[in-house]
């Protein structure tokens, strides 16, 4: 598959600077919170925010109603309905972080879940999810995992992702500024991600989603290769992943790693191949390089 000249560039111009799965290596660790909705079979979908009936029958089929799923970090240690970010959303929630100051890191991992919390958050994806192998490619919502960063001050976030199995190494993702405010009914089934018909990862609120506009993609991000954008301070961010490449939605599913690290500026020779949360589109476009001196 051709990767985009956006994660080629990213790949050529940017150390990896990956941190350990097992913790946070930094004196300054951000909050990380965890939904405790788990499956019986790891290709369901996961992380559904509300349910009826039993935890497996999945959402709600009148919309946002029914019972909270309880979240671990967003209220101490023990579960709590208090829901990251005052999200009210429909759409499936996997994790949530806060990065608190400057030079904050965070991971997000089901180890990182048991050490902080004691419980083991479903944390995988297929490899697939994002983007599979079928002809033409297809990405699939059952298996994308999303994901919500806030930061309290405006810094450049660096994201690199790896499997725990090692199952498969590339993950895609896209950016969206905000998070999902739809309260009506919510599907998990369908694709999205399919270059071939024109709705391309430059799509704003998928899945049905409300007030989701989005700030750009790559489909080439591992444990070396980074994701890189500008987090304006008490803004949130949602970030959709999984597999590329390697099986559809319901195979290869592996559980994922995200690491986490801010940084007050991009690194030298990276300057504009960010993507910019203040302008929202991607800077290697080069329509006004002066963006990306924010």
């Amino acid at each position: 598959m051709q990767k985009s000249t956006l994660a080629k560039a990213i790949s050529m111009a940017i150390t990896g600077v990956a941190l350990s799965a097992g913790g946070v290596t930094s004196a300054s660790a951000g909050t990380t919170m965890y939904n405790t909705y788990t499956t019986t079979l790891s290709t369901n979908t996961d992380g559904w925010v509300r349910w009826e009936g039993t935890p497996d029958s999945g959402p709600p089929t009148g919309g946002n109603s029914g019972q909270i799923t309880p979240w671990v970090g967003t209220s101490g240690s023990s579960p709590s309905t208090v829901l990251p970010f005052n999200y009210i959303g429909s759409s499936h929630l996997n994790w949530a972080v806060e990065l608190t100051g400057r030079g904050d890191t965070a991971v997000i991992s089901s180890a990182d879940a048991v050490a902080r919390y004691g419980f083991t958050a479903e944390i995988d994806t297929g490899g697939g999810a994002w983007l599979d192998n079928s002809v033409p490619p297809t990405g699939w919502r059952h298996q994308t995992d999303i994901g919500l960063i806030k930061s309290d001050v405006s810094q450049y976030v660096r994201i690199n992702l790896s499997t725990v199995n090692g199952l498969y190494s590339t993950f895609g993702v896209t950016l969206f500024s905000s998070q999902d405010t739809n309260t009506a009914a919510y599907s998990h089934h369908g694709a999205w991600n399919r270059p071939s018909t024109g709705l391309d990862f430059n799509l704003s609120n998928p899945f049905g989603t409300i007030g989701l506009t989005n700030l750009g993609w790559s489909d080439f991000v591992d444990s070396d290769r980074q994701f890189v954008f500008r987090a304006d301070a008490g803004s949130v961010y949602s970030l959709y992943l999984g597999g590329v490449g390697f099986s559809r939605w319901n195979a290869g599913v592996d559980g994922y790693v995200v690491n986490i690290i801010t940084t007050d500026v991009p690194e030298p020779g990276t300057l504009g191949l960010f993507a910019s949360a203040a302008t929202g589109y991607w800077l290697t476009r080069r329509r006004k390089p002066k963006a990306a001196l924010i």
